[in-house]
């Protein structure tokens, strides 16, 4: 099972909290784990181990009983009032948005709990697209699933087949790529996978990068050659040909890129564990700028066209314009890894402790913060989802929530709306 991201032995290898209060994300500081990272054979389970002792441990074999077992981040997305959710119990459930508070099951796969077909753990958005739910796996599968019923052999299928053991997780989230029909995926294994989207037949051959793939791919068009953009473990942003799946360039970074890249218009922004964010042209792969932050920027940037915001494990949303030019900085808190989401009243951020926040994000805001709603012990991983003014928050208490920003004596707040646990009472 993933270890858990930031459940170490009473957090070794961090610096005083006098120096730095709790929450800022320094006791990274000092450590390469990025260059750990890069090591062969590295495993992610080892990875996400957030310290230095814990990670001198495991390397010597003795990882067993540090820290504590989880089975994915509870990773969820939303599609006509059903919420998909890759559970902690690995698998899948569709859930019937009720507008009542309560979320009813519709579906789940595999339909039983004793079932051999364990996904084991989901970490990245599910992806609804060309009439199915694409789910990517721990167990290293990518399903295809028939969003009505969760069926994977009406309509949906399972990649790689003829592979029972050995593979590795597959971390980061599916992408569509729509000219030529393809769902992207990439692997521990250091390769981008490609499947046509109604058969799950490979078009061409894995694409390999020079270590693991955690990041989520993205689709673009190049005066209308469509390309696929990823980042890896081995510090590199690769523009791949979606035709032929031949690589058109590539970027080197000073460290992992292990989130989301965001394209906007002819720009990919990349974050990079060496602590600094990359705007990157689309066409030709050259540098446009650099900004440095106080950490690893391990979740993907958003933005609303004129502004980036950029989540960094310092527990900071950094706001930038087009050029790189910081507009504001905000600190949340706790380190963040979940990407932001846009709602029409502002920014939504989750940090690690399941702090769930509204941001203005007008440049000369009186005052940044609007609401602030603590979801418990519930960490937040995995990204969070936005319908219009509902957010949808996945957790690593196995929870899932509906929450609402809305209007509250003329002020700006965030509500839960509706919970659901599985198998459990959801407070």
């Amino acid at each position: 099972m993933l270890r858990p991201l930031f459940r170490s032995i009473n957090r070794p290898w961090k610096q005083s909290d006098a120096a730095h209060p709790k929450g800022t994300g320094r006791w990274f500081d000092g450590f390469h784990f990025a260059e750990a990272a890069r090591l062969p054979g590295f495993p992610v389970r080892v990875f996400l181990l957030a310290a230095a002792l814990v990670l001198i441990l495991s390397l010597a074999g003795c990882t067993q009983n540090l820290g504590g077992n989880i089975s994915g981040w509870n990773a969820l997305t939303v599609g006509d009032e059903v919420v998909y959710v890759g559970t902690k119990n690995g698998g899948v459930q569709a859930l019937t948005d009720r507008g009542d508070g309560v979320f009813s099951e519709t579906w789940r796969y595999p339909p039983t709990e004793d079932s051999s077909d364990s996904l084991d753990g989901v970490y990245s958005t599910p992806l609804l697209a060309s009439g199915l739910l694409y789910v990517a796996a721990e167990n290293g599968y990518l399903y295809a699933l028939d969003p009505e019923n969760g069926s994977v052999s009406e309509r949906g299928w399972r990649r790689p087949q003829g592979q029972d053991e050995n593979l590795l997780p597959l971390v980061g989230g599916p992408a569509y790529e729509p000219v030529n029909r393809l769902v992207v995926v990439g692997s521990e294994d250091g390769r981008l996978y490609s499947y046509d989207a109604e058969t799950g037949e490979p078009p061409w051959r894995p694409f390999q990068t020079g270590d693991k793939i955690w990041s989520t791919p993205v689709v673009g068009n190049l005066d209308g050659i469509p390309v696929i953009y990823v980042g890896s473990h081995d510090g590199n942003v690769y523009a791949i040909g979606a035709a032929d799946g031949q690589e058109m360039w590539r970027f080197q970074t000073g460290g992992v890129v292990a989130g989301r890249l965001l394209l906007l218009d002819r720009m990919i922004i990349a974050g990079s564990f060496d602590k600094k964010l990359y705007a990157i042209d689309a066409f030709d792969g050259s540098k446009l700028w650099e900004f440095e932050g106080g950490n690893w920027f391990w979740a993907g940037a958003v933005s609303n066209g004129s502004t980036i915001f950029a989540p960094n494990m310092d527990g900071r949303i950094y706001a930038l314009d087009r050029s790189g030019i910081p507009q504001w900085e905000f600190d949340t808190g706790a380190e963040i890894v979940s990407p932001p989401v846009l709602v029409p009243r502002g920014l939504v951020v989750a940090n690690r402790y399941g702090d769930l926040i509204l941001l203005d994000v007008s440049r000369n805001a009186s005052q940044r913060e609007l609401h602030r709603l603590t979801l418990g012990d519930a960490e937040v991983k995995s990204p969070i989802h936005a319908v219009g003014d509902t957010v949808y928050v996945g957790s690593d208490d196995g929870s899932a929530r509906r929450v609402e920003v809305h209007e509250q004596f003329s002020e700006a707040v965030l509500t839960a709306r509706a919970c659901w646990k599985h198998d459990e009472e959801c407070r």
